[in-house]
């Protein structure tokens, strides 16, 4: 298929709950490899900004969306992002590509013309609407800049309350700012040697010695070096967090409260030869994902994998260090995983946070005296961050915080826990780090 059919596959596929990054990687195989970039392209600027789409394409339809085909709102919306926001892709090509798109598609509402539709509403969009969006951007109002930068009015509202307006005005456009890859080198991987192997355009990171920066997001399993375990993918932030850790942890048994699909796991136990961990995961889906890591990177003969809820397990043996990377908004991610702000909502955030503490109080709970246990999410709302951590500390005496490695500009000290890192490169995810030890 060609490009713009790849992207409009890709949407159906996140519109049904699916992220972004897995339905690209069902449809790459049908899509031309010359047209796969256009489709990534595609899918990602759609998503970034679906809220300003979806009123712009509200504003200029002449008909009610709803008595549209949803492949036509697909079309349409894929359409109205392309025109506006891709640089090198003439505007008329897209068009017509989406309006012959259109035809082809079936139409269960005949009474409905909706080729000559598409085409009138993406012309429109073209002439009109960068003036209106013009006029949201240099609006004071912070209904408008949630509006033009594609950001749920609700997270607005809430960073406003948290950080203040001029800070909210500024998390709004880092959200939404496109990303890219970084790599994690394995240990004896010389960082220079694999980039020159890599041969397109990369950077040593500043965050880590075992970072590379890379200036696009390839497909990982065409990495130099991927399928042997040389090379990880990992963002900044993600590898940042991980060595807080290590720098205060030193040895004794390991538990990964939520291992997830064990990109952390698989860094600790890649760096830390002696070291053994035991993850817990409530979806056997993500442990089964976590075990083919795992394998690849030649450490799963150090872990064992337990299915399960963590706020009532029982560690097999006492760990000496914890590592909780709590489920989350993943707002600190917006920008790697856009479809997130949308499936995301008040009473979800409050039921994370309601979770995170608990899963927080477990840790104490079972952590060994004299122990490590860091904290941390992917997410920069306080209510999962400071807030967490505060709520758990004010009922108990025995944690005392350790320091957070500062070095960095994007780097803020938490009001008053922990450390958190601002989305402020294409390489770096929000997050937050808050480490500490059990009194003996």
């Amino acid at each position: 298929m060609r490009g713009i059919e790849g992207a409009l596959a890709a949407l159906g596929e996140v519109e049904r709950g699916v992220f972004a990054a897995e339905a690209l990687r069902h449809i790459w195989p049908k899509v031309v490899p010359t047209e796969r970039k256009l489709t990534a392209t595609l899918i990602y600027t759609v998503l970034r900004k679906m809220g300003l789409w979806r009123h712009l394409l509200a504003k200029y339809c002449r008909r009610p969306v709803e008595s549209l085909t949803p492949e036509t709102v697909s079309a349409l919306l894929i359409g109205i992002a392309g025109v506006l926001e891709l640089e090198h892709f003439k505007p008329g090509v897209l068009v017509n590509a989406i309006v012959q798109y259109v035809k082809g598609a079936k139409n269960v509402n005949e009474a409905v013309n909706e080729p000559p539709l598409v085409n009138a509403v993406l012309h429109a969009v073209m002439e009109n609407a960068p003036a209106y969006i013009g006029r949201l951007r240099a609006s004071s109002e912070m209904r408008d800049q949630a509006l033009v930068t594609g950001v749920p009015g609700w997270v607005a509202a809430e960073w406003s309350r948290e950080c203040g307006v001029k800070e909210a005005r500024r998390l709004l456009h880092l959200t939404t700012a496109p990303t890219c890859m970084t790599v994690r080198l394995s240990p004896g991987v010389d960082r220079a040697g694999w980039m020159e192997r890599y041969g397109e355009l990369s950077s040593a990171s500043e965050v880590s010695q075992s970072a590379v920066l890379l200036e696009s997001n390839p497909y990982p399993a065409d990495l130099p070096g991927y399928a042997d375990g040389a090379v990880t993918p990992q963002s900044e932030s993600s590898i940042w967090a991980v060595e807080c850790m290590m720098a205060h942890w030193q040895g004794g048994a390991l538990l990964d409260m939520c291992v997830g699909r064990g990109v952390k796991a698989g860094h600790i136990l890649s760096y830390c030869k002696e070291a053994t961990v035991e993850g817990w995961d409530l979806s056997n889906a993500r442990l089964r994902a976590a075990s083919g890591e795992f394998d690849r990177l030649g450490v799963g003969g150090r872990i064992r994998s337990i299915c399960g809820d963590a706020t009532t397990m029982i560690p097999e043996a006492p760990p000496s260090a914890i590592l909780l990377d709590a489920p989350c908004s993943g707002s600190g991610t917006w920008g790697r995983h856009p479809e997130g702000k949308w499936r995301m909502n008040p009473a979800k955030l409050k039921r994370a946070s309601d979770l995170q503490e608990r899963l927080f109080a477990r840790a104490a709970d079972i952590l060994l005296p004299g122990g490590i246990l860091m904290y941390s999410t992917c997410s920069i709302f306080r209510e999962e961050n400071e807030k967490v951590v505060g709520s758990a500390l004010s009922s108990r005496q025995d944690l005392v915080e350790l320091p957070v490695r500062t070095k960095f500009a994007s780097q803020r000290k938490g009001r008053p826990y922990g450390m958190i890192m601002f989305p402020e490169s294409p390489w770096l995810d929000g997050f937050y780090v808050a480490i500490f030890r059990k009194k003996r």
